[in-house]
């Protein structure tokens, strides 16, 4: 058989993504979280199991009993359903502290450094007209949208990566990315760090590319 009849006959896993759209749809009374878990779960079931040769996909049980036999055997139930709980005690919360004294240690721990120091250059609307060519309004226009990523500096002041613009305009995924994140610094904190399913490559650099999707991807598994 020819290697081209060969891919043809290979299965596709079915995306994450479309899981948890069907989850959704045929649940819609259920907690987002079990929604993501359940949907995870069963699209890296998917994946392993596409990836199987032929006579391996044959062997997988079908049947209802024996697929529940053996997911409880892979998650180490099987033999243990009837074993006792055990529970523990932790240390308590150890000593009290005052508020000024709580602020103190935490600025010991965690000094404030430069915005600049994590999430590279950035610039406010007035530089990033003068160096860059966007109008303000433009990109006040975008950051309304979510198209591009703002910061804030201080309480009030909002800087914008330089990194997420191109030819004068903001690389296409950086605002789907920050609608998945929890919020704004997760969002480039998370571009800007590479990725193992991206070949260790940042998600920023596979967006400068068009790489869209599997950058998407990779958020949703991450975040969602």
């Amino acid at each position: 058989m020819s290697q081209a009849a060969l891919s043809a006959e290979k299965l596709q896993s079915l995306p994450e993504a479309d899981v948890r759209s069907a989850l959704v749809q045929r649940n819609p009374k259920a907690s987002k979280a079990a929604i993501n878990r359940m949907a995870k779960f069963l699209a890296a079931v998917s994946r392993i199991a596409a990836d199987l040769p032929p006579g391996e996909q044959r062997k997988l049980p079908t049947g209802q009993k024996r697929l529940r036999l053996a997911l409880l055997e892979a998650a180490g139930h099987a033999d243990e359903q009837d074993d006792a709980v055990e529970t523990s005690v932790g240390e308590g919360r150890g000593e009290l502290l005052s508020v000024e004294e709580g602020l103190q240690r935490l600025r010991r721990y965690a000094p404030p450094r430069p915005i600049e120091d994590w999430a590279g250059p950035v610039g406010g609307a007035g530089e990033i007209e003068s160096e860059l060519g966007i109008p303000r309004s433009t990109l006040s226009e975008w950051y309304r949208r979510g198209a591009v990523i703002g910061l804030l500096r201080g309480e009030r002041k909002r800087v914008y990566p330089l990194e997420q613009f191109i030819d004068g305009r903001p690389i296409e995924g950086v605002g789907k990315v920050a609608q998945i994140a929890p919020d704004a610094r997760a969002a480039w904190l998370w571009l800007r760090q590479p990725h193992g399913r991206l070949d260790k490559q940042t998600p920023i650099e596979r967006l400068a590319r068009g790489d869209r999707e599997a950058v998407v991807e990779a958020a949703e598994r991450d975040f969602l």
